[in-house]
Order: structure tokens, then C-alpha cells, then sequence
């Protein structure tokens, strides 16, 4: 009797690996730089992902604090964990092209060192990407939270092609550590830009357009922490200046800018050296609350227009 149970859970056992080897792999890459104080949170969080099968990319870029040594901690703790490291900083887009070299999924997750993902973040933008082959990344919503983990805003994305590549000459249409997207359609690009970071991922998501079709889920995907050191605000200014290059980029190569963009990326640029960063990211988070209602303003009234066309009647007998 104990070796027919003994058989039953074998064989069982065997299914389960089956399935799993079935699955499709993700490749969750974290740059680190200096990331000693949050990192084993990140980390801890994407172990607890409901999707089972990934790996996670750690690469050190030269750290001067103890991240080298969590990291090692961590490759020996977690069997899913590889790390990587260059003895000099590089930068943050030698990381990440580093990383999506090495990585071995079908897909890659890209999440930052000081922020959280949500437990079924994973198996939602798998499960998306398998139903519909033609997008090649996939991205969501974001909450924010302080050093104390007190909550500060929510920050919703377009979701719909359409809307994206309606939005994408104002706004940045993803959280960079809340997007998934395929590493075959990364390869049809020129990978992350030097010279555009800090805004290299925005280049990133222009170059994904030109491969296939880009969506958000309408969820939180992530808990990004938001202070002083995050690097939104400490490259703010760099950044800002970035942007603009990448949308003037944008209008040359992908899509050609109008008057009102122009205006807007000029007025972004001006803020962005004249206001500090908080603020600046303050007014950034109400106009895209606003770019959102008027997107779904117009929606409802266009639904609203087709369900009330009057009723056709045929005056001729037939």
C-alpha cells in the first residue's frame, strides 16, 4: 500500500514538472547601484510572485556600499538567483543590456531595486502576452509610497494601443518597473541608448512600438518607493533634458510631432529647470490624471453618440 502512494505522489511530482517546464520562463532583471538598503525587499517580493518559472537577474554596477555582498548572499540563498557584476560603474543601460543578455526567459520583467511587485504581476502579463502574440510588452499601474510606507499617489497608464500611441508624444506611456516585454522583439532593436538615459527606457518603448502592439493592464503591478535617492528625483534635471531629446528623436523617426507638443515638451523643459523635482513629478502625476479623464471623457461621449442614433425604418415595403 505505502508503495502505491509512494508511485502515485511520483508521478504526480513528474506531472508538476511537466507543467512547469511547459510554462513559459521570465527573466526578472534589477539593476543595482547602491542598493544595499532595499534590495533583499525586492527580491523577497518577486520570490513571492505566483508565477513559478523565472529567474532573477541581479547586476551590480560597481556599487561603493555592501550591495556586492547581498547580492552573493542572495545567489546563495535563492537557487533562481544570478548574479552579476562589473568591478567600475558603467551605468544603468550597460546593466540592462548586460542583463537581457544573459537572460534565459521568453520574456523579461524589468523591476528596479527599491520597489515592490505584486504577487500576481507576473502570471497576468505572461498569461496576457501568450493570449495576444502581437504585442510585444505589456506594462501596468503603480502606487507610490515613502520611506515610511506611507502611501502617496497612484499613477494610472493608457491602456490600449491606440491610446498609447495617442499619449506617447507627451508622456512616458509605462512605469519602466512595472513593464514585461519580449526578448525576441528587444532583439529587433538597438537595445537601451547610453546617451538617452536617463530616458533610455523611453526610447526603449519607441523602439518596441516600431515591433508590435503595446498595452497596460488596468491593475497595480507595483509599489514604486519614492525619495530622495530614487533616481527620478536624484537625475531629475538630466532627465528632463533627456525626454526632450527622445521625443524630438520621436518626431523625426517614429512619429511627427504637432504645434501643441512642441509647446508642451518646451514648458516640460523650462519646469524641469526651474522647480525642484517633487514638485515638478506633482504637477506630471495631475496632468496625466487629466490627460486620462479627458481620454475617457471622449470615450463615453462617442459610446454615448452610438447608442442613441435614432432608429432607422425602412419606407420602402421591404
Amino acid at each position: 500500500m505505502s508503495f502505491l502512494i509512494s508511485l502515485i505522489k511520483f508521478e504526480l511530482r513528474s506531472k508538476d514538472m511537466k507543467n512547469f517546464r511547459k510554462t513559459s520562463k521570465v527573466s526578472v532583471i534589477i539593476p543595482v547601484y547602491n542598493g544595499a538598503s532595499y534590495l533583499v525587499e525586492t527580491v523577497e517580493s518577486v520570490q513571492k510572485s505566483t508565477y513559478k518559472n523565472f529567474e532573477i537577474i541581479l547586476v551590480d554596477d560597481g556599487s561603493k556600499d555592501k550591495s556586492k555582498g547581498l547580492c552573493h548572499r542572495l545567489e546563495k540563498k535563492y537557487k533562481n538567483v544570478n548574479f552579476y557584476w562589473f568591478k567600475k560603474n558603467r551605468g544603468l543601460t550597460s546593466s540592462l543590456n548586460y542583463a537581457v543578455k544573459k537572460a534565459k526567459g521568453e520574456f523579461i520583467a524589468r523591476i528596479n531595486q527599491d520597489d515592490i511587485m505584486m504577487p500576481n504581476r507576473l502570471k497576468e502579463q505572461v498569461n496576457f502576452l501568450k493570449e495576444n502574440p502581437e504585442y510585444v510588452v505589456v506594462g501596468g499601474d503603480i502606487t507610490l509610497f515613502d520611506e515610511n510606507y506611507r502611501f502617496v499617489d497612484n499613477i494610472s497608464f493608457p491602456k490600449s494601443d491606440s491610446d498609447i500611441r495617442n499619449q506617447w508624444l507627451l508622456m512616458s506611456p509605462y512605469a519602466d518597473p512595472t513593464v514585461m516585454y519580449r526578448k525576441d522583439a528587444y532583439l529587433k532593436t538597438k537595445g537601451y541608448q547610453k546617451y538617452f538615459w536617463p530616458a533610455d527606457d523611453v526610447h526603449m518603448w519607441y523602439q518596441l512600438g516600431q515591433v508590435g502592439k503595446l498595452a497596460n493592464l488596468n491593475k497595480i503591478l507595483t509599489r514604486v518607493r519614492w525619495h530622495n535617492k530614487a533616481g527620478s528625483i536624484a537625475s531629475h534635471k538630466i532627465q528632463i533634458e533627456k525626454t526632450f531629446e527622445v521625443h524630438v528623436w520621436a518626431s523625426k523617426n517614429i512619429q511627427e510631432a504637432n504645434f501643441y507638443h512642441w509647446i508642451f515638451w518646451y514648458s516640460q523643459l523650462i519646469a524641469g529647470k526651474l522647480f525642484p523635482p517633487r514638485f515638478n513629478w506633482f504637477i506630471y502625476r495631475r496632468i496625466r490624471e487629466i490627460q486620462n479623464f479627458l481620454r475617457d471623457l471622449t470615450k463615453t461621449a462617442k459610446l454615448n453618440k452610438v447608442s442613441i442614433q435614432p432608429k432607422r425604418y425602412s419606407v420602402s415595403g421591404v
